[in-house]
């Protein structure tokens, strides 16, 4: 049985925030990028030259740091603060990278002028398991499904997706998928895992009108990580004894 304290590895965060209507200007952005956190990003930048008329959503530039643990995407529509787990002694500690990212995505919206209309965190983390389709297959399934067809799944996904009002001022998407899958480092082999990817995303309906203070973008991020954990002990009891019905 697969419980909340079996997902202690986190493997990637992604903080997102969408800027429709912006004025890109790829050579203005990069100066402006540039002068954000000064040394954190030391790795060379990567800028992409891409056709005007190319999607909005695709980065025009890329900055990280040497160990490519921090990512910086930044496109025409939207901006991509990643938190890469590199390797296996790599500990990604999720408050701290909420914190970081509202740090970083604010001052980009002051240093450019953009306007965020939705604001987006993305959250991955799991579970080693020798098996892990067998592992989800027990712990959702009722046992005449485990007899077939689940009696031996080489994979096994489940998505679901909720939409409500989060801290009493966000209409959001909440999204769950957990799923079979594999975790390599450079210094380990493969590893089979139990994965849990986790999207919270305010609402596209409204992006071209909705304009998030400051004030509002790190309220989001700030609180966004019990909600992550509050929605995941909702599929995955603390211990054991709290799932009378399993």
């Amino acid at each position: 049985m697969l419980i909340l304290s079996d997902f202690t590895e986190t493997s990637h965060v992604q903080n997102t925030l969408f800027t429709p209507g912006f004025s890109f200007i790829t050579h203005k952005t990069l100066v402006e990028l540039l002068q954000i956190k000064p040394g954190m990003f030391d790795g060379d930048p990567v800028v992409l030259p891409l056709p005007s008329d190319a999607p909005p959503e695709l980065p025009r530039i890329i900055l990280q740091d040497k160990t490519g643990s921090l990512k910086l995407e930044v496109a025409p529509l939207r901006i991509n603060f990643h938190r890469i787990k590199i390797n296996e002694d790599d500990k990604v500690n999720i408050h701290d990278s909420m914190l970081l990212a509202a740090d970083i995505l604010k001052d980009y919206l002051d240093k450019s002028g953009a306007k965020c209309g939705r604001i987006a965190t993305v959250l991955k983390r799991f579970s080693l398991k020798d098996d892990p389709s067998i592992e989800i297959a027990n712990h959702f399934c009722k046992e005449k499904f485990l007899r077939m067809p689940f009696d031996r799944p080489a994979s096994f996904e489940l998505h679901a997706r909720k939409r409500y009002i989060f801290s009493e001022s966000f209409e959001v998407n909440s999204w769950v998928r957990i799923k079979s899958g594999n975790v390599q480092y450079p210094s380990v082999p493969s590893l089979p895992i139990v994965l849990v990817e986790q999207d919270i995303n305010t609402i596209s309906e409204v992006m071209e009108v909705k304009q998030y203070t400051g004030e509002e973008i790190s309220s989001f991020f700030r609180l966004i990580f019990a909600e992550f954990n509050d929605i995941l002990q909702l599929y995955f009891p603390k211990n054991k004894g709290d799932c009378h019905d399993c």
